[in-house]
C-alpha cells in the first residue's frame, strides 16, 4: 500500500501568497526556514508553476551543491521527475591562474547550458561567481553543438575537424571529458553531454551505431539512437579560423572576450524569464564584494605577466553583481532568508512553520536512544515522520531497530499528494533512502523529516567525494619543487625541471619539463598534468632515472607483474592448507550490533561496507580468518576494526588492539572511547 503523504492542502494554501505573487511579477520574501526546509518550499512552489523556469542563486559553490542535493531528495520523495533539476558549478579558479579548469566542472557546465538552450522548464541551481561571470553567446553555443545519430553520413576528416574545434583533444585511449580518438572504423568520444564516453562505429562515412562504453572495462552498454557533441572548453574560435584546428592552450577561456566582445550571462541562456530566488541578499551582496575583490587581486597578481598579449580585465571577464539585480529587477523575484526581510523593498510573508529538530530535543549527543525513540513517536500523533538514511543498508539496519523496539516502519513509496490521518490515528515510521542536508518539524504541516545523523546527534559530516582520475594526480603546480623526482605513466622516473612557457604552432602555452636519463627532456601540457605524479620510494635514496624510449620502464613493471604473479601462487598454496583447520564460529548480528553500527557518523563507503560483510562472515565461518584491510589515512579502516572487536567482545571474546607507536595507541584508546 503506497505511504500516505501530508497534507497538500495545507502547504498549497500557505504557499499560495508566494506563487501568486510571482505570478504577478512580485517580490515576495519567505522567511523562517530551517534545514532543508528550503528546498521543500521550492519544490512545492514549482510544482504549482510547472511551465516556468526558476533560477535560484546562493552565496556559495558548496551551498548551491546542498541545495541541488536537497531538491532532487524532494523530487524523489514526492515522485516528481527529476528533469528540470540542473546545477551550473563555478570554477574552481580564479582567472589569470596557470591552472585551467577541471575538464568534469567544464563538462557540467556545458550540460547545464544544453538543457537551457532546449528550452524545456528548468530549476537551475547556481552560485554567485558562476552567476556574474561573461559566457559564450548563446547562438554561439546553440550553433557548435552538433547532433550524431546512426545513419548519418560525416566524413572522418570532417569529424576530426570538428571534435578540434569544439576543443576536444586526441588521444589514443578515452579517459576523461573532452577526449577522442579513432582506431579504424571506431571513433570513441567523450563528450560533455554525457557521464560516460560515446563509441562511434562507421561503415565507411555512415555511421553504423552510436553507443555508451564503460572506461574501465572497454565494454559498450547502452545503444543510443541519438548523441550530442557539445564544446569540450568553453571558448570557440569563429568558423574559418585556422586556430580552431589546433589544441586550445590552458589559458583559452580566460581569452573570450578578445573574440566575442558581446559575451553573454548565464540569464540569456533562458529561453524566457525565470523566476529568481535569491538565498539571503544580503549574503548574497557580500559574497560579490569579496568575489570581485579576489578577482581583482588576482588580476594584479597575473593578469599582466605577458605584457605582449595582456588578459582582458575583471570587467570584461565578470558582470557587476550590481548590473544582474538592475537586469533581474522587473522579473519574479523570491527571497529567501532566515529571519526577516532584508529591507521594505520585499512583500513579507508568513514565517515557514518548521521548527528544527534540535528545538524538539533530537540530534543532541548523550540522548538515549529509546529517549529519542519516545520524541518520535510522539510526532507521530501530529502526521507523517520520515527517516531518511544516506544508503540502503542504514535503511535495512533502521528497519531492524524499529522492529527490534516494537515500531511500526515501512519503506517510503512515492505518494501521490494526499490528506493526512486524522483522528490522532499514528502512522507508521517511513524510511527512504537519500541525501538530506537536514530535517525539520512542523505540527501545523503534519510533516516531521529527520535526518540519520539527527536521530544517533552525529553531526552532519559528509565523506570527502571521490576524487577524479585527473585529481588523483597532479592537480597544481604548488605540489612540484624544481629537483623533485616523478613518474611518468608512460615513460618512467624523471626530474621536475619547472614550467616554461612555449610558443607550439603559433600558439603560446605553459609547459611542465620532465628531464630523463641521458639528458633526456619531456614537455608536457598542463591539460597532461594527470600523466605525472610525485615519486614516493621505500627509502630517501635518489631513484634511478628511465630514459625516454628505453627498456627500463617497461623492464621494471613487467618484473613487478612477475613478482606479484609468484606472489598470487603462494597465497593460493597458504589458504589450500588453511582449508582443513577449524575453529569456534561467531553468532549473527544481534539488535546491539545494528545500534552500534546505526550510530555511525560517517556514511559508509562501498569498499567499506564489503570490507566488514566479509569480516563478518569470516568471524561466522568455522575456518579461521586471516583477513588484511588495506586503505589510506581517513578512510575508515578503524570503523572496520570497531565492528569485528564488538562482535567479538559481544560473544564473550578479549580483543587485542597492537600498533606501532604509543601516540597511535592513545589515539585509538580514545576513538574505541568514544564509539563504545
Amino acid at each position: 500500500m503506497p505511504a500516505a503523504s501530508p497534507s497538500s492542502s495545507y502547504w498549497d494554501q500557505f504557499l499560495q501568497p508566494v506563487t501568486e505573487s510571482l505570478r504577478s511579477d512580485g517580490k515576495p520574501c519567505l522567511t523562517g526556514l530551517h534545514g532543508a526546509a528550503t528546498a521543500f518550499a521550492l519544490t512545492l512552489s514549482a510544482r504549482t508553476l510547472p511551465t516556468t523556469s526558476w533560477l535560484i542563486v546562493t552565496a556559495s559553490d558548496e551551498e548551491a551543491e546542498r541545495l541541488y542535493d536537497d531538491l532532487q531528495f524532494f523530487h524523489a520523495m514526492l515522485g516528481l521527475p527529476p528533469d528540470p533539476l540542473a546545477l551550473f558549478p563555478e570554477w574552481e579558479t580564479l582567472p589569470y591562474e596557470a591552472t585551467p579548469p577541471l575538464v568534469e566542472l567544464i563538462a557540467r557546465r556545458m550540460r547545464t547550458l544544453h538543457q537551457l538552450t532546449d528550452q524545456a522548464p528548468t530549476i537551475l541551481v547556481t552560485s554567485l561567481p558562476a552567476l556574474v561571470q561573461r559566457l559564450l553567446p548563446r547562438s554561439i553555443f546553440s550553433g557548435v553543438r552538433w547532433p550524431l545519430r546512426p545513419g548519418d553520413n560525416v566524413e572522418r576528416d570532417v569529424l576530426t575537424a570538428r571534435l578540434l574545434r569544439l576543443g576536444y583533444r586526441r588521444g589514443s585511449v578515452v579517459e576523461n571529458p573532452g577526449e577522442f580518438s579513432i582506431r579504424g572504423g571506431i571513433v570513441d568520444i567523450y563528450s560533455t553531454a554525457y557521464a560516460d564516453p560515446l563509441r562511434v562505429e562507421f561503415l565507411g562515412d555512415t555511421v553504423e551505431s552510436v553507443r555508451v562504453f564503460d572506461t574501465a572495462t572497454q565494454k559498450s552498454t547502452t545503444r543510443l539512437t541519438d548523441a550530442w557533441l557539445l564544446p569540450a572548453r568553453e571558448l570557440i574560435y569563429p568558423e574559418g579560423r585556422s586556430e580552431g584546428l589546433a589544441p586550445l592552450p590552458p589559458d583559452a577561456e580566460w581569452r573570450g572576450p578578445d573574440l566575442y566582445p558581446s559575451m553573454a550571462t548565464l540569464l540569456d541562456y533562458f529561453h524566457d524569464r525565470p523566476v529568481i530566488v535569491l538565498d539571503q541578499p544580503q549574503a548574497l551582496a557580500e559574497k560579490a564584494r569579496e568575489f570581485r575583490d579576489e578577482v581583482l587581486e588576482a588580476y594584479e597578481r597575473h593578469g599582466r605577466a605577458d605584457e605582449a598579449q595582456p588578459y582582458p580585465s575583471p570587467d570584461r571577464l565578470y558582470h557587476q553583481w550590481e548590473e544582474i539585480l538592475g537586469r533581474i529587477r522587473p522579473w519574479p523575484t523570491l527571497a529567501m532568508e532566515p529571519l526577516a526581510p532584508p529591507d521594505g523593498s520585499w512583500q513579507p510573508v508568513a514565517a515557514f512553520p518548521v521548527q528544527s529538530p534540535t528545538s524538539i530535543g533530537l540530534a543532541r549527543r548523550g540522548t538515549p536512544f529509546t529517549e529519542t525513540l519516545a520524541t518520535l513517536d510522539r510526532l507521530r500523533s501530529a502526521g507523517p515522520v520520515l527517516i531518511v538514511a544516506r544508503s540502503r543498508g542504514q535503511v535495512d539496519r533502521l528497519l531492524a531497530l524499529f522492529a527490534e523496539h516494537d515500531l511500526p516502519a515501512t519503506p517510503w513509496k512515492p505518494p501521490h499528494w494526499t490528506p493526512a490521518a486524522q483522528g490522532g490515528h499514528k502512522q507508521p515510521f517511513y524510511l527512504l533512502q537519500g541525501d538530506l542536508s537536514a530535517g525539520f518539524v512542523s505540527a501545523e504541516g503534519r510533516l516531521s523529516i529527520i535526518t540519520e545523523e539527527e536521530l544517533f546527534a552525529k553531526g552532519l559530516r559528509h565523506r570527502p567525494p571521490p576524487k577524479s582520475k585527473t585529481a588523483a594526480f597532479l592537480s597544481s603546480l604548488e605540489d612540484l619543487n624544481v629537483g623533485d623526482y616523478v613518474v611518468h605513466v608512460q615513460h618512467g622516473i624523471g626530474r621536475y625541471e619547472g614550467l616554461r612557457r612555449l610558443s607550439v604552432q603559433d600558439f603560446e602555452s605553459d609547459y611542465l619539463i620532465l628531464s630523463f636519463a641521458a639528458g633526456d627532456k619531456l614537455y608536457v601540457p598542463l591539460d597532461r598534468l594527470n600523466q605525472v605524479q610525485r615519486y614516493r620510494g621505500a627509502d630517501s635514496h635518489a631513484p634511478r632515472m628511465d630514459r625516454l624510449g628505453g627498456t627500463s620502464w617497461a623492464r621494471t613493471t613487467a618484473r613487478v607483474k612477475k613478482d606479484i604473479e609468484e606472489m598470487a601462487g603462494e597465497l593460493v598454496e597458504l589458504y589450500a592448507n588453511r582449508e582443513i583447520v577449524h575453529r569456534n564460529e561467531y553468532g549473527g548480528d544481534s539488535t546491539l550490533t545494528h545500534e552500534f553500527e546505526a550510530a555511525f557518523e560517517y556514511e559508509e563507503t562501498t569498499d567499506q561496507l564489503r570490507a566488514i560483510e566479509d569480516i563478518k562472515r569470516d568471524m561466522e565461518s568455522p575456518k579461521p580468518m586471516d583477513r588484511l584491510v588495506c586503505g589510506d589515512v581517513g578512510y575508515g579502516k578503524t570503523e572496520v576494526a570497531m565492528r569485528a572487536a564488538f562482535k567479538a567482545v559481544e560473544h564473550n571474546r578479549q580483543v587485542a588492539v597492537l600498533v606501532p607507536t604509543t601516540l597511535l595507541a592513545q589515539q585509538h584508546y580514545d576513538n574505541f572511547s568514544q564509539r563504545f
